[in-house]
């Protein structure tokens, strides 16, 4: 399943010491394995799904969109203006839950 926000530190690797040994035959498997077994390490916590919502709207509705985002617990992480019109474009994370209704 696809993460989000996940960061792996490697300290240590011990690759072939021939060239031609050390393609993604021999790396990738080898990295699936560790970052799936440091997955079942780990201590999991239960994350709640959300949607990557684009919506666009004129610059006056700009304030209701933060609004709505704002009261259905959404979290806006780009706002820009659409060049060469008086729209602007909103991307945020929209918990699924909160979509509805």
């Amino acid at each position: 399943e696809n993460m989000r926000g996940v960061r792996f530190n490697i300290y240590d690797v011990a690759l072939h010491a021939d060239a031609i040994h050390r393609g993604g035959g021999q790396i990738i498997p080898t990295a699936r394995r560790v970052l799936y077994a440091s997955q079942l390490t780990a201590k999991p916590t239960l994350q709640e799904p959300a949607y990557l919502v684009e919506i666009q709207c004129p610059e006056g509705a700009v304030g209701g969109i933060y609004g709505v985002l704002n009261r259905k617990r959404g979290h806006v992480i780009e706002e820009a203006q659409v060049p060469g019109t008086p729209m602007f474009l909103v991307k945020a994370y929209l918990p699924v839950n909160e979509s509805f209704g």
